[in-house]
């Protein structure tokens, strides 16, 4: 389907099977009286035809209202690695160093490792080593002065947010929402599709378009569910665009001497690279 929206594709699928299966019905299935039964599929129709549509309809509001958070949580983590970087100017040289240079390598990773492994649905581990430096670098630092105790206490809390942020695309990967919707989903449109065959009646084209109309509309809803519970591989996948913004503005950082100035940079840093698994060295020994 790539180059095709999986909500039309869907659809059109949805479609040609509804049209197939309606002139199988019409060939192979003697029509029912009408007369007789039209009472009771009208009472079933409803009762069916409103489960399906409260279903469909709380099932996708759940899954927009999950896809949202999680492109929010993504945006968040960034902010907090770039937060982290800020308050590091007030820290001791070797310790600001080492902690901006993990800053910098962790965007790296995020955006040339991460989206790309979680995007098969595999869980990255580089990125993971790297955040563990992050977290043991703020907490085994010992502030010295009032002012270095309340960055401190800021530095932890901003780093604790990247890792509760960064295990919320973690649990993405190992829910098994989609495998346990799609059946059911699948499920209630067949059944909805059986009862508007059986209001059909031999050569009537008209009812066939409906059907098919009918199947569009449930296609357009399944497809909806299935890029909402696939964030990170499907059309609407999220980008790490918090984390792209943060290397931007390190290469800007580093091509104006005053800022580099102003966070402390040295000008031999390496800039970002491609891959990068390791952070930036500190400080050459004298």
């Amino acid at each position: 389907m790539e180059g095709i929206p999986s909500i039309f594709s869907l659809s059109a699928v949805a479609a040609i099977l509804a049209a197939v299966g309606f002139f199988v019905v019409q060939r192979f299935v003697k029509p029912i009286d009408m007369e007789t039964h039209q009472g009771f599929l009208d009472a079933m129709l409803s009762i069916v035809g409103t489960l399906v549509s409260i279903l469909l309809g709380l099932l996708v509001a759940a899954a927009l209202e999950d896809y949202e958070a999680l492109e929010v949580s993504v945006d968040k983590e960034a902010a907090s690695v770039a937060h982290v970087f800020r308050i590091t100017a007030g820290l001791p040289a070797e310790t600001r160093d080492r902690i901006q240079g993990v800053c910098m390598t962790y965007c790296e990773q995020v955006v040339n490792d991460d989206w790309p492994i979680m995007e098969k649905g595999k869980i990255p581990h580089e990125s993971f080593f790297t955040l563990s430096k992050l977290v043991n670098e703020a907490a085994i630092f010992e502030p010295k002065t009032e002012g270095q105790n309340n960055l401190h206490a800021e530095l932890l809390s901003a780093v604790s947010d990247i890792v509760d942020y960064r295990r919320d695309r973690m649990l993405v990967l190992h829910s098994n929402r989609q495998q346990n919707l799609m059946p059911v989903l699948l499920m209630c449109s067949i059944i909805v599709l059986v009862f508007a065959y059986l209001y059909t009646r031999r050569g009537t084209i008209f009812h066939g378009v409906l059907i098919s109309m009918v199947a569009i509309a449930l296609g357009a809803n399944l497809g909806l569910v299935y890029v909402l519970t696939n964030p990170f591989k499907a059309d609407w996948k999220i980008q790490p665009r918090g984390f792209i913004l943060n290397k931007k503005a390190l290469e800007q950082l580093r091509s104006r001497p005053e800022l580099m100035k102003l966070y402390h940079l040295k000008s031999d840093a390496p800039a970002p690279s491609s891959s990068v698994s390791e952070p930036a060295p500190t400080g050459k020994k004298q």
